[in-house]
């Protein structure tokens, strides 16, 4: 009876994986990252009319440091991950492409997130990349709920990429891989914001 129990749990946690999955492919990455499109190669610090665009598909930086929403008002860190007032993840990109001024991340069950500390700015719009190095799937989430918003999901070997406003109130801010038993393995650590 035990086995089956076991059988039915990793297929559950299987199921959930997946949907996180599609779900952060179709609100972040469009079609083509759920299908295995091609990484954008297109460079950083792209200008549109709204501002600044760190990778292809996050949100513009205004001329006043403030990051943009998909509806064009200031990204809310609050809402929902993936909706019109959230801050916007990329699609897969070539690690090549990671722009330089982001904070780059590497995460894998093995190793856990590396650097698994970085600090910030208060208020600062901040473009972080995250990497996976191993053949697992991978949800980046803030445990603050001020900073629900901020989420990047990736699949083996992805890379996306996400700016959003560091917090004003400096501190410790930790953070986990949403994927279920990756927390309890330790893939976790904090953003500093001074």
């Amino acid at each position: 009876m035990d086995n089956k129990k076991q059988i039915y749990a990793w297929i559950v946690v299987g199921i959930i994986v997946a949907l996180i999955v599609i779900y952060f492919a179709v609100r972040g990455g469009g079609l083509s990252s759920l299908t295995g499109g091609a990484p954008s190669t297109q460079t950083s610090g792209t200008q549109t009319a709204s501002g600044t665009v760190a990778a292809p598909g996050t949100s513009p930086v205004n001329s006043s440091g403030e990051v943009l929403a998909p509806s064009g008002k200031t990204a809310d860190n609050t809402a929902v991950p993936g909706s019109e007032a959230a801050p916007s993840q990329s699609a897969p990109i070539a690690a090549a492409n990671i722009p330089a001024s982001a904070i780059k991340l590497d995460v894998s069950t093995a190793g856990g997130f590396v650097p698994s500390t970085f600090t910030v700015k208060a208020g600062a719009a901040v473009t972080l990349s995250l990497t996976a190095t191993d053949d697992q799937t991978h949800v980046f989430r803030f445990d603050d709920s001020s900073l629900q918003a901020v989420a990047i999901g990736i699949g083996p070997g992805m890379t996306r990429v996400i700016t959003f406003n560091a917090p004003t109130t400096a501190g410790s801010y930790s953070f986990h891989d949403d994927v279920p038993g990756h927390t309890a393995a330790g893939v976790v650590g904090k953003m500093i914001v001074q």
